[in-house]
């Protein structure tokens, strides 16, 4: 399937217009769609490979991982999918990318907290989710993850070894935002493993202050 502005798109629960492109994840591209019933995200899934990242079948993952995540976590509704086309439709949480707020150096110390105990119920069901801030939206105070996806746990990309630098290093990402060079937040180009040492003592630090929010595997 193939979207462009302004294009209206028939899906199995009716007539949608596509208004802009959200973005693009490793899994697809991610449109806000409007109907007459309200907003809605339109992911169409690509095929296009990930240097750091192995994939089967995309949408059956996220399929899968929308029920894993389900009972732990508030995610946005699932409202469709479709297996030929590649697309599924979800709500659309409104509020402020955790990257637009990364980068204006705006992002609440509450935002810590929350992840922290989020991780308190992932880690012990053996998940991790993609900790990088673009999976998120921050919807009048609380933390929302916007994404379908979750993977095996490992110490390696859990949140306090991996996602936490992206979510401290405010002028990579504004960087990264303006420009889109990955270099700015990544530590090589395809590695998909952030710049670390300048934000470790940070890191540690918030770590260590909700550590009681956080649980062990």
């Amino acid at each position: 399937m193939q979207v462009a502005e302004n294009q209206k798109i028939e899906l199995k629960s009716g007539v949608y217009t596509a208004v802009r492109l959200l973005g693009k994840g490793k899994s697809g591209y991610s449109w806000l769609v409007k109907s007459p019933r309200g907003s809605a995200v339109l992911k169409l899934i690509h095929d296009e490979p990930c240097a750091y990242y192995s994939f089967g079948d995309k949408l059956g993952a996220e399929l899968r991982a929308y029920d894993a995540l389900s009972p732990l976590m508030p995610l946005p509704r699932l409202l469709e999918s479709d297996g030929n086309e590649k697309y599924l439709l979800k709500d659309f949480v409104p509020g402020q990318p955790l990257t637009e707020l990364i980068a204006a150096k705006t992002l609440p110390e509450s935002a810590f907290r929350q992840m922290f105990a989020l991780c308190a119920k992932l880690y012990p069901a053996g998940l991790n989710i993609d900790y990088f801030p673009a999976n998120f939206i921050w919807n009048g105070g609380e933390l929302v993850y916007i994404d379908y996806e979750c993977n095996p746990y490992c110490d390696e990309w859990n949140f306090e070894n991996w996602g936490i630098y992206y979510w401290l290093n405010s002028a990579g990402m504004h960087k990264f935002l303006a420009t889109g060079d990955p270099l700015a937040i990544n530590l090589a180009k395809d590695s998909g493993k952030p710049i670390v040492e300048p934000f470790r003592a940070a890191a540690e630090a918030l770590a260590a202050k909700y550590a009681g929010c956080a649980g062990a595997v």
